[in-house]
This record gives structure tokens, sequence and C-alpha cells, in this order.
């Protein structure tokens, strides 16, 4: 999938040089926990795969949160750039035809626009207020415990809403999609409502990680792709419950946040209540990763316009160093 912001990077990083102390959406209390992750939930997390650390935003922020995502999500469709993460032309031509092939009753049905899965790709570089709270020091804190380093970059954000929907998210693990060399990152997904099983919470595959590299699919079809571009070791992923591996549900109160390995599998079931699911991520990567582009994954921005060879340490203005 490629779905990008067109903002320049000339704004974008004029956005990000702005001081933040000041924003409403980063000087939280009232519950929002700020302290380190522990021994016991960082062993947790290389166990299981992710983590839940707790609150990083209060009820008020976020709700001032919820508001923020309505108002990208429609000013970003104006311009043309709000993303459904299930529709099938956002993914490669043949992969539609193989799922058709295969009788995949998801990837025939025309498919109703009220049931969207909105995703937003960098508002950080679109509006302030939303990078402030991507630029949430706790976050990036735990993120850099997580991955062993002392400094971690912003890889990307995504604002998602999830509308009331029968369709689902196919099982898939984060690095898959991302040209990176290695796997060193980690994924923050913050609810910004309630979730649970009945709106569609992330169900997660314990221990996947484990189990490697695994082929990219269709998020609405679980069809695999890029098959013949990965090493032949790159299997495809595969159903946890058939595995053995046991699966997790994340239900999550709105401003809490949970943290996943980019190799754990991990899903979401429909949204089957009467409004939509919000939640804001962010993916933070361990400063001196490779960049390998386009070499392994058409990613959002080409190799130009970072200013990165594949084979250098990621960095540049498009993946900004996140203090804590």
């Amino acid at each position: 999938m490629r779905a990008r912001s067109d903002a320049g990077a000339a704004e974008g990083h004029g956005a990000a040089d702005r001081s933040t102390t000041s924003s409403p959406i980063t000087s939280g209390a009232n519950g929002v926990r700020t302290s380190p992750l522990t021994a016991g939930e960082i062993t947790a997390f290389y166990e299981k795969g992710y983590v839940r650390p707790g609150k990083v935003f209060s009820d008020e922020q976020a709700a001032s949160l919820r508001d923020l995502v309505q108002r990208l999500t429609r000013s970003e469709d104006e311009a043309g750039r709000r993303y459904d993460l299930l529709d099938p032309a956002l993914w490669p031509e043949e992969d539609r035809s193989n799922a058709e092939t295969a009788g995949d009753e998801d990837a025939r049905a025309a498919r109703d626009p009220a049931q969207s899965f909105d995703f937003l790709f960098n508002m950080w570089l679109v509006d302030e207020d939303f990078r402030a709270a991507v630029f949430n020091p706790t976050t990036a804190r735990w993120a850099a415990q997580l991955l062993g380093t002392t400094r971690v970059r912003l890889l990307e954000d995504n604002a998602l809403n999830k509308s009331p929907s029968p369709h689902e998210l196919r099982w898939h693990q984060d690095y898959s999609y991302w040209p990176l060399a290695q796997p060193n990152a980690v994924t923050a997904w913050v609810a910004l409502d309630d979730v649970n099983e009945r709106n569609g919470a992330m169900l997660m595959a314990c221990g996947s990680q484990h189990l490697g590299e695994r082929l990219p699919v269709v998020f609405g079809t679980g069809t695999p792709y890029l098959r013949e571009s990965r090493p032949p070791s790159v299997a495809e992923v595969g159903d946890p419950v058939e595995l053995g591996l046991p699966v997790e549900e994340v239900e999550l109160a709105a401003g809490e946040v949970s943290l996943h390995s980019s190799l754990i599998w991990h899903a979401s079931g429909p949204n089957r209540s009467e409004r939509g699911r919000r939640a804001i991520v962010m993916r933070y990567v361990a400063d001196g990763t490779i960049w390998l582009g386009a070499q392994r994954y058409e990613y959002n921005y080409s190799d130009e316009e970072v200013g990165l060879a594949p084979g250098e340490p990621i960095g540049g203005r498009y993946f900004p160093v996140v203090p804590f």
C-alpha cells in the first residue's frame, strides 16, 4: 500500500521546530502515567510481544484528540489524502485477482463507502496539535526502553477511524510493510475511544514475534504478496490458533496505549458498535537502523524525497528524533 501526505517537508520541518510545551495535548495529569516501564513490563513485552503501560492522555485530552482526528479526516478527505485501509484499490492488482479467484467474498463484494477504515498518514507534518500528541515524551521513552536504545526516531504517525462495519483487519505484522533492514521498531497504539470486543479491539498473537519476518498481506483479505522479492525463508502469516499461539484481545480505555513489536502478528475484528473507533498511532524506530528504501518496500516516501540511500542509517527531517 502506498498512501501519503503531500504536505511539504519544509512546512512540516518548520512545525517540528516549534515548541510544544504549552500544548493542552501534552500537559496531562488525571491518572496519566509518566514513569518508566518496569523490568517486569519489559520482560512481558519480550515474551508476549506487546505491553499495556497505562494512560498517556487524560479524558479531556482524549476528547480533544477525537475532535482533532475528525477535523483532520475532513480536511484530508477534501485534499484527497484520506485512505481506506480495506479498499482493494490501494493494493496490488494481482492480489485482488488472486483473492477473487480463491473465492474471497470480501474481495468481490461492493463495499459501502460508509464502512471505511480511515487512515491518515503523518499528520505531524500538517497540524501542530497533532504533532504535540505524537511527540509525547513518555511513549518515546517507553519505546527506547523496549528497543534497548537511547534515541528513537519517528518513522511515521497515523490517525485511524474504524467506522461501524462487518469487515475485519486480517492478521499481519508491521515490519512487513517498512523499508528497514532490521525490525528495530515498535508501534504505540493509543485509543481515543474505549476499545473492546464490540467495536473491534486489536487481537495479538502472543509470541509470534519470535517466529521472524513474514510476508505482507492485503489487510482486507489476508492475501500475501511480495513473495518473489523476499527471501524464500520468509513465509506467510499463519493462523495463530492452528499454530498453538495464545491470542489476546487488547481492551483499552480512551487515552490508554498499547505498545507492540514490529514482528508480532495482530488483527482486529469488526466494529459492531454505532460509532467510529478512533485512535492515533506512533511508529518509533531505533536511531541507527538501516534504511533499505524501495529495495525492500515502496514506502510512502521515495529515497530521493527523504534524502537517504539504501544502506544508510535512517535520519533526516522526515524521521526526526523524538526527545524524552
